[in-house]
């Protein structure tokens, strides 16, 4: 078993906990690079991650009322990364992920940055059709929709290509235990449907469809450039 790079690996996800948001992107960049690298085996990675990982949750930052198309790309990438998710609920629904520590950490990285890409798009659209004098009422209701169907077709794509892919997000079974113990006291109705916006929604598709993290590594970063949290 390779060891250090499979510790390295998950020394680069905890980097999720670090200030500087484009150190943490690029860390778990960085991460699925050495995976794919290395060609770590399934047999590999489970065994060093059931030795060395707890079970927990960490509740994320970001939240909903209305937007409920949160809730449901929290969905797809907790069921594409081996994870659970649900929500705290005060006045605002927060979105929590549960699984294994370097799972849930990933979980909330890609969340993150997907809302972030789809409230960048979303903005400029609403500057695009108020200029043209439409509405935008629902507008970033079905771009997000698209871009969530999108993601769910590439990681789909992505198991079919990568019969392994299929073992890595298989919930642990102790995982499973976990979250089968804890009583949630009311279930949320995350439920929303299509606007309108045709247009908007087949471009959100292709965007989730061309989601891709691994595209993101700033060019020139080296292993050494990159400052690991122990």
């Amino acid at each position: 078993m390779n060891d250090k790079i499979i510790l390295k690996i998950k020394k680069l996800l905890a980097l999720s906990e670090s200030s500087n948001e484009g150190e943490a992107k690029s860390a778990l960049l960085k991460a699925q690079e050495l995976l794919i690298k290395n060609k770590l085996s399934i047999k590999e990675v489970k065994e060093f991650r059931q030795y060395n990982s707890n079970i927990k949750e960490h509740i994320s930052q970001v939240s909903f009322t209305k937007a409920k198309w949160k809730a449901k790309l929290a969905k797809v990438i907790a069921e594409n990364f081996g994870c659970y998710y649900y929500f705290r609920t005060r006045r605002t629904h927060k979105i929590v992920f549960f699984g294994r520590e370097e799972d849930i950490l990933v979980c909330n990285i890609v969340l993150e940055y997907a809302v972030d890409c789809i409230n960048s798009k979303v903005r400029k659209l609403r500057y695009d059709y108020n200029k043209n004098g439409y509405s935008t009422r629902g507008l970033e209701n079905d771009y997000a929709l698209g871009f969530i169907e999108g993601l769910d077709y590439m990681f789909e794509e992505q198991k079919r290509k990568n019969q392994e892919w299929g073992l890595v997000i298989q919930k642990d079974p102790e995982v499973v235990d976990a979250h089968n113990q804890i009583k949630f006291a009311k279930t949320i109705n995350t439920n929303t449907s299509f606007e309108g916006f045709s247009e908007v929604y087949s471009e959100g598709c292709k965007d989730g469809e061309n989601f891709s993290i691994s595209d993101k590594i700033a060019e020139g970063t080296n292993e050494e450039e990159i400052t690991l949290i122990e």
